[in-house]
């Protein structure tokens, strides 16, 4: 920017000149000064100026500002001599902005044009104005004119030198693209303009091949119409697309290229052509696919594998278990528990790698259902109290009240998890530590918790401890047997959930392994504060010797504040109180034994595990931990001689509410869930077989499915599949299934969960599991149930089975047990005949099917021996193993058979 420039001198011929020019200019001066605001407005008000200042996107009140002030000041210099003309400082800043702007020179005098006219329609409106006056505003005008055109024209020409290095600079980029990049231009209607020599190296085609054709000449089969959709979609709403294409050379070979696409467009917004750049990746894509085929064909072996070692493998579980029942010697019930223990962690690892190779396939899928977390963590938690007792660990839980009663998820990998975050927690927690598990759920985000002291997780790990087949690395400690999977399914299933999952750790001092998932919330109900409603009144007091706030009392009183519960804590058992809780690990025998003497007190013994000093003491109760709402509120009732919550309920006062379809061949255990049904106010509807369960199932509405795993025509596991798939098609809500099978191998549980069963049932039907499904699936009803009272007469029905106990067990009165053995004593008169002539026959198949029938059959009457020999003839039929016993075997079944009798 060029500074003012002075006149030399007064007395120059220029500076005479100029004065003879502007006489009457420099006589109104002052009052053109005066005038100045009317000046500016005015000039900023004519139609041209604010168009070109509009087009331009220069804001009026900045226009005004920083340039028409300083116009209008140089002006006033001119006329007074001070400045020289032609060299307007503000018009060269503006010509400077407006550089990036592109401005025309005939905008720039139609601007600075109209600044001239605003001058002279003031002066003609304050009346100072006169022909000399306008002559003499066009004069420096001109003048000045000349010097910004000037000034515009030098502008000009550093802009075009700018535009020459900037093009010289692109030659040097297209060389160094053209060296290692495959380039094509096309117009907007993408026919191609140019290619470059590497593209026409790689693809086969000439230069005057492909100029004037479209990029389809090249078109892979495998490229899909939808992809080059997508393509043109994204270059028309963002200008560039980014992708991998698949091409055909001119030979009929292919070639991958990965490319980026960019519109062009014209000053005025118009597409022009498209640009693209690409760089050949065919080895890296075909790389790439062969390690995921190798990756692929590792993990379908790997599930084969799994489950061909798993099949036989739970067999052996399975009867190893049958044989601990049996009256062993201690040698060699120490022999099986050893095969047990082996199997059962070989089962494990096993697990581990089907699961993982199932996620890494994708064959795993998730299977929201609705679920009571409360329900499902407690039974997780308890399943681990046995392993932690044996290193003499704690399991504490705050399982936050507020969760709701009824979320939507995948309960049962999100079980897994946790189950794997307390087993390793046990396994790396040193003796006697404690392990604390929490939970809650905020804004449909599930969050839950397992805290361990154990040897912690270093820095340097936490990153990788996710992975597969890795274990922390913690110098000095000793790796813990495993696969090194369980932590990488975790993250992986939490991820497939949707969810996060991470740890907090310290070496040494132990972790937290948390996961996040979200829900839906199906039943905002919080039962646990209604039903801990009626313990807020009492006194309830926590005997510690030393006034102690140990770990156990925190973890009850977490729970007792948010049930609004008072709790002292006190040194003496002489202070009035109702129920006193105490830690019976924290105080001596003595005390104890004070304890169960003490008459019109209620105690309540707080556990690390279960101890049975205080089992004959109707004042005390023991609570052992982990603790959550619904084991508090039981022993509290019990206590306090008050109704439990979730008791397993007699047929005498609990009925449920529901309509149940049955799936079951054998016609003993029709009648027998027909009378169980009917004494819990159930209705239902009777399939025999897998085929008229979908039928029925189709047709009707139903609140729970009690599905026999084994049926003719169409198994139990494959009818559910239908139904689930029937769901799914016309969006139905689920409908619970639970399996009712014969089948005691250790693993079929997991297998039948993991089908698509939501619970399982086995076989001989036990009341209270069978409860507890109802408890979970159903609605209560406020109706009793009243038995009619009816009974057999007392004369005795023979030797063999226990009428009492069969009533008891089976929820019967004599009568209807009478009429069941009979329906049973008939189906066993059919099924021995078949099973002869099928022995007989040799037809394998068959003598399997009334096998398992007459297996399922006598285990409602608990007849262990028909189960047994069923058993073992259905696995030899089903193996077609001709080395089996089998007239023998049934001989033996057609002896008990005659000779039960009810007494």
């Amino acid at each position: 920017m060029e500074k003012m420039i002075l006149f030399p001198s007064e007395n120059s011929k220029q500076v005479q000149q100029m004065k003879v020019k502007t006489r009457h200019l420099r006589l109104v001066r002052p009052l053109l000064l005066e005038a100045k605001e009317d000046v500016l407005t005015k000039w900023l008000s004519y139609k041209a100026p604010k168009k070109i200042l509009r087009i331009h996107e220069i804001d009026v009140e900045v226009f005004t500002n920083d340039y028409a002030n300083g116009i209008f000041d140089y002006f006033m210099g001119v006329i007074s001599g001070d400045v020289a003309i032609g060299n307007c400082p503000a018009i060269q800043s503006f010509l400077e902005y407006l550089k990036g702007k592109e401005i025309q020179a005939g905008e720039l005098y139609e601007l600075c044009s109209h600044f001239r006219r605003a001058m002279i329609d003031i002066g003609y409106e304050k009346g100072f104005a006169s022909q000399e006056y306008a002559d003499e505003i066009y004069f420096i005008f001109d003048k000045n004119f000349r010097g910004v055109l000037r000034f515009y024209t030098d502008t000009i020409f550093q802009k075009e030198q700018e535009i020459d290095r900037h093009v010289k600079l692109l030659s040097e980029y297209k060389k160094a693209l053209d060296e290692g990049a495959l380039i094509t231009k096309t117009d907007s209607q993408g026919h191609i303009t140019y290619v470059n020599e590497k593209f026409t190296e790689l693809s086969g085609y000439s230069e005057a091949a492909l100029l004037g054709r479209k990029h389809n000449i090249m078109r892979h089969p495998q490229m899909t119409q939808e992809f080059y959709k997508n393509l043109w979609d994204e270059l028309l709403t963002n200008n560039i697309f980014r992708g991998t294409i698949k091409n055909l050379k001119n030979n009929g070979e292919y070639f991958y290229v990965d490319v980026t696409i960019v519109k062009i467009n014209d000053p005025y917004d118009n597409t022009t052509e498209y640009m693209s750049i690409g760089y050949d990746v065919t080895k890296l894509v075909d790389a790439r696919a062969e390690a995921l085929r190798a990756s692929q064909v590792k993990d379908y072996f790997l599930s084969n594998m799994s489950h061909e070692i798993r099949t036989p493998l739970n067999a052996i579980l399975g009867f190893v278990s049958l044989l601990l029942d049996e009256n062993l010697s201690e040698k060699h019930r120490n022999y099986l528990g050893i095969i047990q223990n082996s199997g059962e962690n070989l089962l494990s690892i096993i697990n581990d790698i089907l699961d993982f190779s199932k996620l890494r396939s994708g064959e795993f899928t998730v299977e929201p259902k609705n679920f009571s977390l409360h329900e499902e963590l407690n039974h997780t938690m308890e399943l681990f109290v046995a392993s932690a007792a044996s290193k003499n660990l704690t399991i504490t839980s705050f399982i936050n009240p507020d969760i709701p009663k009824e979320l939507y998820a995948d309960a049962l990998r999100i079980k897994q998890v946790i189950s794997n975050f307390l087993s390793n927690a046990i396994k790396f927690s040193p003796e006697e530590g404690v392990i604390g598990v929490e939970a809650s759920c905020r804004d449909n985000i599930l969050k839950i918790s397992v805290k361990d002291e154990g040897i912690g997780v270093a820095p340097e790990d936490k990153e990788t401890i996710f992975l597969a087949f890795t274990q922390a690395g913690n110098s000095g400690i000793k790796k813990e047997e495993g696969t090194g999977l369980g932590l990488s399914i975790c993250n992986q299933l939490v991820h497939h959930m949707g969810g996060k999952i991470y740890v907090e750790s310290e070496l040494g001092k132990g972790s937290t392994f948390s996961i996040e998932i979200p829900v839906e919330v199906r039943n905002a109900q919080c039962r646990a504060f209604d039903d801990m409603a009626a313990f807020k009144d009492i006194k309830i007091v926590f005997y510690s010797p030393e006034n102690k706030r140990c770990f156990q009392y925190e973890a009850f009183v977490k729970y007792a504040n948010m049930f609004k519960m008072d709790v002292a804590v006190i040194d003496n058992l002489h202070e009035d109180f109702d129920v006193a809780l105490f830690v019976h690990e924290n105080i001596d025998e003595e005390i104890r034994e004070t304890i169960r003497r003490t008459q019109g007190k209620k105690f309540i013994a707080m556990m690390s595990r279960m101890y049975d000093d205080y089992e004959t003491f109707a004042h005390i109760r023991p609570m052992c931990f982990p603790l959550y709402c619904s084991k508090m509120r039981n022993i509290f009732a019990a206590l306090l001689e008050m109704e439990a919550t979730h008791n397993p309920l007699s047929a005498q006062n609990q009925k449920f509410e529901g309509h149940v379809l049955v799936a079951e061949d054998n016609e003993a255990n029709q009648e027998l869930i027909k009378i169980l049904l009917g004494k819990y106010g159930l209705t239902y509807d009777l399939a025999c077989n897998g085929i008229e369960a979908v039928a029925l199932y189709k047709q009707n509405n139903y609140d729970l499915i009690l599905m026999d795993e084994q049926m003719p025509l169409m198994d139990g596991n494959e009818a559910v599949q239908k139904i689930l798939k029937y769901e799914k098609q016309k969006r139905l809500a689920h409908t619970p299934v639970s399996a009712l099978t014969a089948n005691v191998i250790k693993g079929a549980k997991e297998r039948g969960l993991s089908s698509g069963f939501d619970e399982f049932l086995g076989k001989p039907i036990i009341v209270k599991e069978l409860e507890r499904v109802f408890m979970r699936f159903l609605k209560p009803s406020n109706a009793a149930t009243c038995h009619d009272g009816l009974s057999l007469e007392e004369e005795s029905l023979g030797e063999g089975l226990d009428r009492e106990k069969l009533c008891k067990e089976l929820m019967l009165n004599h009568e209807e047990l009478a009429l069941l053995f009979g329906v049973y004593k008939k189906k066993m008169g059919a099924l021995l005949p078949e099973l002869e002539k099928a022995i007989q026959e040799q037809e394998h198949a068959k003598i399997a099917l009334l096998a398992h029938n007459i297996k399922g059959s006598s285990a409602n009457f608990r007849i262990a021996s028909l189960q047994k020999i069923g058993a073992a003839m259905e696995d030899a039929a089903k193996e077609g193993d001709t080395t089996y016993l089998y007239e023998e075997s049934y001989a033996r079944m057609k002896t008990v058979v005659e000779k039960m009798e009810i007494r």
